[in-house]
């Protein structure tokens, strides 16, 4: 480990000789600047953990250099000890205002040098000490903060995922309950039907079994897409566009090539299906038009999504509750995938939603 630096500054070489001669045994190494202006730069350069500084030294003087050393962020809190040969009150308070922190007098006292070296030492440390504390509340403070904002976002993320059972649970009591109740009559009825009632009522448990089936598969499909496993994430995309056009006619244009064989991180697929999905439905419910537009930019470090549509927007800072936790899903769920979340929208102007997530070196891991 190096010696801690020691500079000297000081326009005479018989004080600076001097000054090396008592701190020889100090644990210092010591540097010596013979004006003021090399002894800032010096300061700058070297970072020493004291400086001693004259105070009668022709162009700038000791005050001065204090005070351009004090301004310096990195050398604010290096202990200054100024030299004088004057003893008076004035003088010394002149030393303190431009950011002294202990003065020795001429002719030098090597006790009294050494003391003032300690001293300076334990203020040092006990600053240093200090500024540890706040650094550390500081960081705690950050944290409590961060912890809360989790804590947050966690409470609206089992919300989210709150609403979404209890939409399927409905699709499953309303649609698929109903189907099954339906087809639970028609087979207590065969029994007592006879032949051409019987086929009659066959030919409908057929079509309820089918509805089923179909309805089944449609609830599947809104919990995960098989396609985005099988052909990843492009293929579902396209796929998720004409779903939508048959479902609700509203028209994706994109620039998403579903034989584009290219797959990325899960985490990054899922996360970038169900922000397109999300914002789709959003769209659907919301913006009152029948044409979006989402864009997929892939780059080697980088994958970047935006949706975009035209309709009423909305402002950010004053929407539903519902709405508001289904963004801040949207929000979570991209920063989770390890990517950034951005919204940007205004009532009568649209709404634009990206993300950008970085992708790993050599693709897919």
């Amino acid at each position: 480990m190096s010696e801690p630096i020691l500079l000297v500054i000081d326009d005479d070489p018989v004080a600076r000789q001097a000054l090396t001669a008592l701190l020889s045994a100090s644990g210092y190494s010591i540097e010596e600047a013979a004006s003021g202006p090399e002894g800032i730069r010096k300061a700058a350069l070297l970072h020493p953990e004291v400086i001693l500084l004259d105070v009668m030294m022709p162009g700038l003087d000791g005050y001065e250099v204090c005070r351009r050393l004090r301004d310096d962020p990195a050398l604010a809190e290096t202990p200054i000890i100024m030299i004088t040969a004057l003893d008076d009150r004035e003088s010394r308070l002149r030393g303190l205002e431009a950011g002294a922190d202990d003065f020795l007098s001429k002719p030098f006292d090597s006790a009294e040098l050494e003391i003032r070296l300690r001293t300076l030492k334990k203020v040092a440390r006990y600053r240093h000490l200090l500024e540890e504390r706040a650094r550390l509340a500081e960081a705690y403070r950050q944290l409590e903060a961060q912890n809360a904002e989790l804590k947050r976002l966690s409470e609206e993320v089992l919300l989210v995922q709150e609403n979404e059972r209890r939409r399927l649970a409905m699709e499953l009591h309303d649609e698929v309950g109903q189907m099954l109740t339906g087809l639970k009559l028609l087979l207590e009825n065969r029994e007592n039907a006879d032949p051409p009632a019987l086929q009659a009522l066959c030919g409908r448990a057929l079509e309820i079994t089918t509805d089923l089936l179909a309805r089944v598969r449609e609830l599947s499909l809104d919990l995960r897409p098989t396609v985005l496993d099988d052909f990843g994430l492009l293929a579902a995309l396209d796929w998720l566009f004409k779903r939508f056009e048959q479902q609700t006619a509203l028209r994706v244009s994109h620039n998403i090539d579903p034989f584009d064989e290219r797959r990325f991180p899960k985490a990054i697929e899922t996360a970038v299906f169900r922000l397109i999905q999300e914002a789709l439905t959003n769209i659907v419910r919301h913006a009152g038009v029948q044409e979006a537009t989402v864009t997929l930019n892939i780059e080697p470090d980088r994958l970047e999504v935006t949706i975009l549509d035209s309709g009423a927007g909305f402002d950010p800072g004053q929407i539903s509750p519902a709405r508001s936790t289904g963004l801040s899903a949207m929000r979570e769920r991209v920063r989770l995938a390890g990517g950034d979340f951005h919204l940007q929208s205004a009532p009568g102007e649209g709404t634009l939603i990206s993300a950008r997530f970085p992708l790993p070196e050599g693709g897919k891991p």
